[in-house]
């Protein structure tokens, strides 16, 4: 059964993938022009679902953003997520709308003594993503010019990382993360007149490379501070350091008589450290409430290697949701699903036209328990970015997530070697 709705989930996704293939600069939001992208700061369906980042939310999942969250997982656990998204781009006058899918994100956790919260996790997924194509149209020397401005690509991370818990109160963890990636920026200059001017094409190709640490702590104030009354209490601290982007710079330039290719090494980008605080509670036997901040100040983030130079700011993302848990022993159909509800508010790492581009959401999310160790989630964001004044471009965007997570027990010796 497992294996059929594994191919069920894959299979479109594939065929998604593959038929996006074909236009290699597709329409998307034309903000990801700017930096290095949109950040990603999705970590789990769970989260993603609450519309937080989980930086103090712990429990049988994997976490990838706050190492310490994975002190209490209890069995050998893969996710997986896929992603399809709706975007309508409007400056007030004209829209534009697109709409892409892809898999978004691929981690393994591992506990190795549940006892002491020693976890072991891997992971694969995006830290940033650039989509965009800006055509324009003007005239110039009599000549009806058309200009197209696109760009692709983004940055990755592979992390590895442990956890581990001290006086079954407090929980650390820590994680190495490989950064890399490749943007492609697109140029091209037609001419749509009959003077038989060439049109030009330039493609410059960056490649990244860089690596950076995280750490995290959660603490358990029910546990630690010996709240009898008190149902799960969690505070949560992430610290992520600098990142250091070394880049190269490959660029074609086709033009009526040749293509000529130069490979250069461009400067090193710096992206400043993140900070993020978190606070979890639970009310009753089915209610958890979490919320989270994580911040980034970009003020002093300066490179000639990005596309899109602007003024850089302090970047912050606020999150707050809930997550109503099963009926435990009900027989209910309804009873037997976690049902999650949240919202979000950006403000992002740089301003245009002097304004700063901000983004609001709520996201709604619910998880099929398919058995013990294995469950099916589903995750809805709605979100709306920028506005339609001063030359700005209004982003309304949906996303739709499905989040696949099964596992086994590893590390424990079966009942029959015991006796």
């Amino acid at each position: 059964m497992l294996k059929k709705i594994i191919l069920i989930l894959v299979f479109p996704l594939i065929f998604v993938s593959s038929s996006f293939a074909q236009d290699d600069f597709p329409l998307g939001s034309p903000y990801t022009v700017f930096g290095i992208g949109d950040l990603n700061y999705s970590t789990a369906i769970r989260t993603t679902g609450m519309g937080i980042q989980g930086i103090s939310l712990t429990g049988n999942y994997i976490n990838n953003l706050n190492p310490a969250a994975l002190s209490k997982i209890s069995n050998t656990s893969f996710s997986v997520l896929f992603n399809y998204n709706f975007l309508k781009s409007s400056d007030g006058v004209k829209s534009v709308s697109s709409s892409n899918g892809n898999a978004f994100g691929i981690n393994i956790g591992i506990p190795i003594s549940q006892d002491n919260g020693w976890s072991l996790a891997l992971g694969f997924n995006p830290y940033s993503l650039i989509n965009y194509k800006i055509i324009n149209n003007s005239v110039s020397i009599g000549e009806n010019v058309r200009q197209t401005y696109a760009g692709r690509g983004g940055i990755s991370r592979i992390n590895i990382g442990m956890s581990y818990t001290l006086a079954k109160s407090i929980s650390f963890g820590a994680d190495y993360n490989y950064a890399f990636g490749d943007i492609k920026d697109l140029k091209i200059i037609e001419f749509t007149g009959t003077s038989g001017f060439t049109p030009s094409n330039i493609i410059s190709e960056y490649d990244y490379t860089g690596s950076y640490y995280k750490g995290g702590v959660i603490v358990e104030l029910d546990k630690l501070l010996k709240l009898k009354k008190s149902n799960d209490f969690n505070i949560g601290f992430l610290y992520e350091s600098p990142l250091t982007l070394t880049s190269k710079l490959d660029r074609i330039v086709t033009s009526s008589i040749s293509t000529d290719t130069v490979t250069v090494d461009r400067g090193d980008i710096k992206i400043p450290s993140r900070l993020g605080f978190g606070i979890t509670k639970k009310v009753g036997n089915r209610y958890m409430l979490s919320s989270d901040i994580i911040m980034q100040d970009w003020s002093n983030f300066i490179s000639d290697v990005v596309v899109g130079q602007t003024h850089y700011q302090s970047a912050m993302r606020i999150g707050a949701g809930v997550e109503i848990q099963p009926i435990e022993n009900s027989e209910g159909t309804w009873d037997k699903l976690t049902y999650r509800l949240g919202g979000f508010y950006e403000t992002s790492y740089y301003t245009v036209n002097g304004e700063s581009i901000n983004r609001i959401g709520v996201n709604a999310g619910i998880g099929i328990q398919l058995s013990k160790y294995n469950s099916l989630d589903f995750a809805l964001s709605v979100s709306t970015r920028g506005n339609t004044n001063n030359g700005l471009v209004k982003d309304d965007m949906i996303k739709l997530t499905a989040g696949l997570n099964f596992g086994e027990l590893w590390f424990v010796r079966p009942k029959e070697e015991d006796r």
